[in-house]
């Protein structure tokens, strides 16, 4: 995807749901099937499928939802694997994708952790003592990523569908690292705990 990746770079790096939709309608009309998927993927990611004419962003919000179900998956398994076969459709990762395609996907994956990423450096997430105190940068950036790993790789690992979530996990992994330095360790100490049960 060498090629449309540059051609879509300013795309993929801009975070703003309005600017993106600027980009995408800018080159829709042109020859391009790339820009036919992407905005697909845009009307799944911001389109509010109750109220059309107002943007939300979907991704975010699974975001912000799947680390909890993570926590909560042995009080209903049921529940929680319903929920992952829903993330799954939501993400588009039950669709045959070209390489091409799948190579945007995975663009888009990171776009959206950049995004849910950017909102844990504010004020108030993580907060202590019932909201009062504010935790460390370092502290905001390893809860981060260890949601990162729990929304990916521990659902993964906890529904049985490490194949079908492999691309979201690699993208999410891959944003995480740049983010936090200590990424590498939180993972692994993640990945024994979930092993362990715990």
């Amino acid at each position: 995807m060498h090629e449309a990746e540059k051609k879509w770079d300013a795309y993929f790096n801009e975070t703003d749901p309005e600017e993106r939709k600027l980009i995408v309608g800018m080159t829709a009309g042109e020859n391009d099937d790339l820009a036919g998927f992407l905005a697909m993927i845009y009307r799944k990611r911001y389109e509010d499928p109750k109220n059309h004419d107002r943007a939300v962003d979907n991704w975010l919000w699974k975001f912000v939802y799947l680390p909890g179900l993570y926590r909560k998956r042995r009080l209903s398994k049921k529940a929680m694997l319903t929920e992952v076969d829903r993330t799954l459709d939501d993400l588009c990762l039950n669709m045959i994708l070209s390489k091409e395609e799948e190579a945007a996907l995975y663009l888009e994956f990171r776009n959206a952790a950049r995004r849910y990423l950017g909102t844990c450096l504010g004020r108030n997430y993580g907060r202590r003592l019932f909201g009062l105190k504010e935790i460390s940068p370092a502290e905001k950036r390893a809860r981060a990523c260890e949601e990162l790993w729990m929304m990916s790789r521990g659902l993964a690992l906890s529904a049985g569908k490490e194949a079908k979530l492999s691309l979201f996990i690699e993208a999410l992994r891959a944003e995480a690292s740049e983010f936090c330095p200590d990424c590498d360790s939180i993972y692994e100490h993640l990945e024994q705990k979930h092993k362990r049960g715990v």
